[in-house]
């Protein structure tokens, strides 16, 4: 039987120019992976930020508004909306809203029909009340 191993097991020595290209390699990989590793790093640094941070700063309205003046808008919207609470009758929805120049209408439902309230987008209070019921 013949020996599977072939007779010259000596390892030859690499030539000069092939281990300056496996060098070269080598330090562009570690490159690459510090990058990859610095990366993910600063992806998962701003999932904590995120998460970590309390949800009531009204990211949704910064995130939708993009300026500090339209979230002052939005505020202010929702104080209006919150001082007419006091007006509607037990468990009422909020079902429609529309703004038309310097106006907004906000129409609520309740047992015993729909509200709608106009409200002066400037000054926020509330210039007009329909209330529908039902037949």
């Amino acid at each position: 039987m013949a020996d599977p191993t072939p007779e010259d097991t000596s390892v030859k020595p690499l030539d000069p120019a092939i281990v300056r290209v496996q060098a070269r390699m080598r330090a562009l990989m570690l490159i690459a992976g510090l990058t990859l590793g610095i990366g993910l790093l600063a992806v998962f640094a701003a999932i904590i930020y995120l998460v970590a941070t309390p949800s009531d700063k009204g990211r949704a309205e910064t995130a939708a508004a993009g300026t500090p003046a339209a979230s002052a808008g939005a505020a202010r919207v929702r104080q209006a909306v919150e001082a007419t609470k006091a007006v509607l009758p037990v468990r009422a929805w909020l079902v429609s809203t529309a703004v038309s120049g310097e106006r907004i209408v906000l129409a609520y439902e309740h047992s015993g029909g729909t509200t709608m309230f106009v409200v002066d987008a400037t000054s926020l209070e509330i210039t007009g009340r329909l209330d529908l019921k039902p037949e």
